[in-house]
């Protein structure tokens, strides 16, 4: 019978934990990120995971023509001060990369044509041996409304 509860115990904590990050993800979006889109508004929703050092994930993005876009990719200050990230075309032309901007988490743009990017986003490694560091990397747009 014991061995009932220590497996519902363990299922019970596998579930809550994966949440629990969520959580933190979201309210670090919420309260870090999204106030750097300012006067723009955002575009749908939000990209928000959790890597860790070493890790990259690619996003997919339609660009529409003649909109401000604000695209913004940001972590938690603990794993990374220098979060790289790159957006190309379709052709993978690139169009921005932050670290010819001082690893700057915002980048503005104005759509010349309507196109599809790739937005890629690297967490450097700074630790040698595991564990590695983890934490919340956040990716959002928003357009700028019109005046």
């Amino acid at each position: 019978m014991k061995y009932i509860y220590n497996m519902i115990a363990a299922i019970v904590l596998c579930l809550a934990f994966p949440s629990q990050s969520h959580s933190q993800c979201k309210q670090f979006t919420e309260v870090e990120v999204m106030p750097l889109l300012e006067d723009y508004i955002i575009s749908g929703r939000y990209n928000t995971i959790k890597l860790k050092e070493g890790e990259e994930i690619l996003i997919f993005k339609t660009m529409s023509k003649g909109i401000d876009y604000r695209v913004i990719v940001k972590c938690v200050d603990s794993l990374a001060t220098n979060l790289h990230f790159t957006v190309k075309d379709w052709e993978d032309n690139l169009i921005f990369d932050n670290k010819d901007q001082n690893f700057s988490s915002v980048w503005d743009y104005n759509s010349t044509k309507t196109q599809r990017v790739k937005i890629n986003v690297e967490v450097p490694q700074t630790t040698e041996n595991p564990p590695l560091r983890e934490g919340c990397v956040s990716v959002l747009t928003g357009i700028k409304p019109d005046m």
